[in-house]
């Protein structure tokens, strides 16, 4: 089903979305934002997710997911380079989110009510499928990719079948053993999926995936999501 009205709205309104996302950054201090020189690649990318959500209302699919995945691979390996840590990006998909909000209600609001809740929920997995394939690359990036794995990224049909699991390895912490289905919950959070969703995705309980991620805070030492993120990911 498309949503023609919405994503014509969601379109017009992408500079206010930018400018709210920028100041939200900047209200938490983030480096995303208040560093000139990693503004701009910041902005890039979250102008792109709009734009993927713009396109999935008018029913066209992601917009050059290859392409979309090397830029993103770049500025993970970017931040690392500029010191900035991981958490930094799985932050800003959230603040993200929410300074869209505003946006995306006014947007769905220009559609018939029948077709509104079916359109918000079209957003949110847009939005959850693009900044969380981004998120993903930008990890692995950060995580220092090798020059083969480089070369070998995925095509366009690759990148949207496979999904962001299957798009790239998980760089294990040295002398830290997860479980498969560990493994499979951190990649979640990775992606900046609530337990809900995770759940889900996986067919088990939430309280199961509470479960996971304590055993994997117990295995990584880590004392929260972005911390757990940040272990395996991140640089120390």
């Amino acid at each position: 089903m498309h949503y023609p009205a919405a994503a014509q709205f969601l379109r017009n309104a992408v500079p206010d979305v930018i400018h709210a996302y920028q100041m939200a950054l900047r209200r938490v201090r983030s480096p995303l934002a208040i560093r000139k020189e990693v503004w701009p690649k910041c902005r890039d990318q979250a102008r792109a997710i709009v734009e993927d959500c713009v396109a999935r209302l008018n029913g066209d699919g992601p917009l050059e997911a290859a392409e979309a995945w090397r830029y993103s691979h770049l500025v993970g390996t970017d931040r690392a380079a500029q010191g900035i840590a991981v958490a930094e990006s799985v932050r800003a998909v959230e603040i993200l989110w929410n300074a869209m909000q505003p946006t995306i209600h006014s947007a769905v609001q220009h559609e018939a009510p029948a077709r509104r809740a079916p359109a918000l929920l079209l957003i949110s997995a847009a939005f959850r499928s693009s900044a969380g394939t981004r998120l993903y690359a930008g990890a692995v990036g950060y995580g220092g990719a090798t020059a083969q794995a480089s070369d070998t990224l995925p095509n366009d049909d690759d990148v949207v079948a496979a999904g962001v699991s299957e798009a790239a390895p998980m760089h294990a912490v040295v002398g830290v053993a997860l479980s498969r289905r560990e493994k499979e919950v951190l990649e979640g959070v990775a992606k900046a999926m609530t337990n809900s969703q995770i759940a889900r995705q996986l067919g088990i309980t939430t309280a199961t995936v509470k479960r996971h991620l304590n055993n994997i805070y117990g295995k990584l030492g880590a004392v929260s999501r972005i911390d757990a993120v940040n272990k395996v990911f991140g640089r120390y």
